[in-house]
């Protein structure tokens, strides 16, 4: 995960001779040499897909494996390549959106028509890496449908039936929910219900794994052991073998419901692994079943590694593991205590007092096993919660208590009934008959469990945001946690706690008091074809615009902005800059707004209201309506509490902020449009910045005929890096020694456009792009300023390289 680039392929010979070399003296070595070697070979081949027909329409053949989205009258849909062109290895995918399409279903055959699309994603910290995802699940790459025509409609059983499903259970508040837990299937799940589940730490219960595959071979194995040996009684293993194979095949079932989510297959070759060892009467330990599921999960999908549910299910496997372990050998010493105390002989015990001695025994038992329960759910609690933050930058923080109620709950009464409803349904579904009404007690089963998450998501404190920093200290008190309390040596034990302690009392004072210096930091967040620049300084923020909002689903502010804010353990947020009501650069207002309710808004939105007669554009709307609500209720206030006008407008003027000074140079009116931007200059004694929005040329040409102070270190290019904008005379007056272009990789506008780029390049002014870079950080200390980007130096791995194999748009 953590290699700048993966191994060329030219070299692989020479990794073979040495793998066969090495594997008899050091064939820790040899495994690792072959491990690097498959993982290179798979992804070459899962990206094998001719990129010389990248850039115009496509003729593809694919079927549908999972409808992903929907919205108005468009879809998504994820569909696996086929043809004598695709890739034969790890059945390489493609996501595709599909304006005003036909029915659709999973399992069908379409002859296509794209217009194809990079995987290349926005990269920030904090933010969802969708480039990483994508890799994860064998997507390479994306596209538009332009024309389809319908090859064969022969959907799978798995489809058929959730097809069947769905209309059943969409008339149960739950039926969402017992969607998921009975087939894997979760499009039901709305964005509401994801937030409950996330914030109660109860998803897992939802996503098919271990413990779903456990319960269901558990009961098969109970049921069918009860019905043959009191049927067929017979002497020999012949009994105990069906069992065990009816127990396997149920797994499997389960498991083909399911999809075959990583999860749900380790989980199953654990499964297997326990019944065919047990069939063959051999032994296996745990550890050894679980390394089994990793070698052979690996082997078939070396990807997998970029995979959170990866990480989670394997990880909580383990923790399960060594508290099982620890908590057995405590019994196993406690049990023979009882049978063997010191005053008496072997047996005596037994034979004196035998009633007295099981219930001993008994007792011990139920209380191992609540200990057990109890050990085994903080520990997940602990380390999960840490994964969790690592990949989500937050954890549930009720957890604990909800998995301590539902677990019992799904394994004893909610699972077993919800597939016993499900074969009913199946049995039902093929003698033609109907069976709306055989999830009625799965529903009623369902509903303590909704009301959990309805409680607990009301909880303002169920899910805990965790900084970068926050993320270290907790990691490292973990790590030292384990290692003081599994080492036995006591010398160790104090070495460790003098080496650590230290590190973590530093940690936990830059977090809740951080010092205060003229260090500050300028971020320019990569948000596709649109402008947030955050300015840092003292855990302390200025926001420069907000990005897009496109329909009610995505915003920048949720999905890169207010991510970032997090990771940067940055809570309060002084003032939010709005250049101009563009969408690129003010669709985030409103939820910016809602979010920081204490934050003052400097823009000329009201202004423009009151100067012209046109209509307020949608982002004016949405300033609007935020300003007419208590934001952090969201109900209506009276007239006396709020205002319909930002706190600061964009007239020149001067701002002090945190050993900072913010100069406002334009406009002198309000002004709608592009030329309408607010510039600002902010500067310190040695360092500057200018922000111009989407000024074009008579702007900067005023600004220079005015001989306005424009000097700055660092400029945030107008426009984009548009041809209307960076005229040579506002080049030369800002002189800057970096040029930022916030645009887009692959924009369908071409910026920025390569003229403008090389005005910059022929003045010796480093250009960086945010689309091609992702975020780019600029620290400026005293007289220095220091350059850091996402792809270069926050996490500069493979999986983040710029994908150029995409529809590649030339400059105009």
């Amino acid at each position: 995960m953590f290699w700048p680039s993966l191994v060329s392929l030219y070299i692989l010979p020479l990794l073979i001779v040495v793998v066969i070399t090495a594997c008899r003296r050091f064939p820790f070595i040899a495994g690792s040499l072959l491990a690097i070697g498959w993982f290179s070979v798979f992804y070459s081949l899962l990206m094998s897909w001719s990129t010389d027909e990248y850039g115009k329409a496509l003729n593809i053949e694919g079927e549908i494996v999972s409808l992903v989205s929907s919205n108005r009258d468009w879809i998504s849909v994820d569909i696996i390549l086929l043809g004598l062109n695709s890739p034969q290895i790890g059945q390489s995918k493609m996501r595709l959106f599909w304006q005003k399409p036909p029915t659709v279903s999973v399992g069908q055959r379409w002859l296509l028509t794209i217009e194809p699309k990079p995987i290349t994603s926005i990269l920030n910290q904090g933010g969802f890496n969708q480039q990483k995802y994508f890799l994860a699940k064998h997507i390479i790459a994306k596209g538009s449908v332009i024309s389809a025509e319908l090859i064969t409609d022969n959907p799978s059983y798995r489809a058929q039936l959730i097809a069947q499903l769905k209309p059943v259970l969409k008339s149960y508040s739950s039926g969402d929910l017992i969607l998921a837990l009975v087939s894997g299937d979760r499009s039901l799940i709305t964005k509401a219900r994801w937030q409950e589940l996330r914030s109660s730490g109860a998803g897992h219960l939802f996503a098919i794994s271990g413990l779903h595959l456990s319960v269901v071979s558990m009961w098969l194995l109970l049921l069918a052991r009860l019905i043959l040996y009191r049927l067929v009684p017979i002497n020999s293993r012949r009994n105990w073998l069906i069992c065990l194979l009816l127990a396997g095949i149920g797994a499997i079932f389960y498991g083909y419901l399911a999809g075959f989510a990583v999860s749900t297959q380790r989980a199953l070759v654990m499964l297997v692994g326990f019944i065919a060892f047990s069939a063959l009467s051999r032994y296996s330990s745990s550890w050894e079943r679980l390394l089994y599921a990793l070698f052979i999960i690996l082997v078939i999908d070396p990807l997998s590694i970029l995979s959170a549910s990866f990480w989670l299910s394997f990880s909580a496997l383990a923790i399960i593991l060594l508290t099982v372990s620890r908590v057995n050998s405590l019994t196993s010493i406690a049990s023979t205590t009882v049978l063997t105390p010191e005053a008496e002989s072997d047996n005596q015990l037994v034979k004196q007092a035998p009633n007295q001695s099981y219930f001993k025994l008994s007792k011990i038992k139920l209380y191992s096993g609540l200990k057990m329960f109890w050990a085994v759910q903080w520990r997940l609690t602990i380390a999960v919660g840490i994964i969790q933050a690592i990949f989500f930058a937050g954890t549930s923080v009720t957890s604990l208590f909800v998995n301590m109620l539902l677990v019992p709950w799904f394994s004893f009464v909610l699972i077993p009934i919800s597939l016993l409803s499900l074969v009913s349904f199946m049995a039902f579904t093929a003698l033609g008959l109907s069976g709306y009404w055989l999830f009625e007690l799965s529903a009623l089963l369902m509903e303590p469990v909704v009301a959990i998450l309805k409680v607990t998501t009301e909880f303002s404190f169920s899910w805990l945001v965790i900084s970068d920093e926050l993320l270290a200290v907790l990691l490292v008190a973990s790590i030292s946690c384990f290692l003081i309390v599994n080492i036995k040596s006591t010398h160790w034990r104090l070495v460790l706690s003098v080496m650590l302690l230290p590190l973590i009392l530093y940690g936990g004072f830059r977090l809740y008091s951080p010092v205060m210096n003229n260090r500050w930091l300028v971020h320019v967040l990569d948000v596709g074809q649109g402008l947030t620049v955050v300015i840092e300084q003292n855990k302390r923020a200025v926001i420069y615009d907000t990005g897009a909002r496109y329909g009610e689903s995505f915003s920048y502010a949720e999905r890169a902005l207010q991510p970032f804010l997090i990771s940067r353990g940055i809570t309060d947020v002084d003032y939010l800059v709005v250049s101009h009501s563009d969408n690129d650069h003010a669709g985030g207002v409103n939820y910016m707004l809602a979010n920081y309710p204490n934050v003052k808004v400097i823009a000329d939105f009201s202004l423009l209201k009151s100067n012209t007669d046109e209509p307020l554009s949608s982002s004016e709307k949405a300033f609007q309506r935020s300003s007419n609500k208590n934001l952090s209720h969201n109900k209506p206030v009276s007239q006396s509490e709020y205002s319909n006008k930002p706190d600061i407008t964009c007239r020149p003027n001067k701002l002090d902020w945190q050993h900072l000074r913010l100069d406002f140079i334009a406009p002198n009116q309000p002004q709608k449009g592009n030329n309408g931007s607010c510039v600002i200059r902010v500067s310190d004694s040695s360092n500057s910045l200018l922000l111009t929005g989407d000024i074009e040329k008579q702007v900067e040409l005023a600004l220079v005929a005015k001989g306005k102070s424009l000097q700055s270190r660092l400029l945030i290019a107008p426009h984009h890096g548009s041809n209307t904008s960076s005229t040579a005379e506002f080049i030369d007056a800002v002189a800057p020694e970096l040029v930022v272009f916030p645009a887009g990789f692959n924009n369908r506008y071409g910026f920025p456009k390569q003229k403008v780029v090389e005005r910059y390049q022929q003045r010796n002014i480093s250009a960086l792009t945010t689309g091609v870079e992702g975020q780019v950080s600029i620290i400026f200390n005293q007289k220095s300023m220091q350059v850091r980007t996402y792809r270069a130096d926050f996490a500069p791995f493979w999986y983040n390289q710029v994908f150029r194999f995409g529809q590649m748009q030339n400059p105009e």
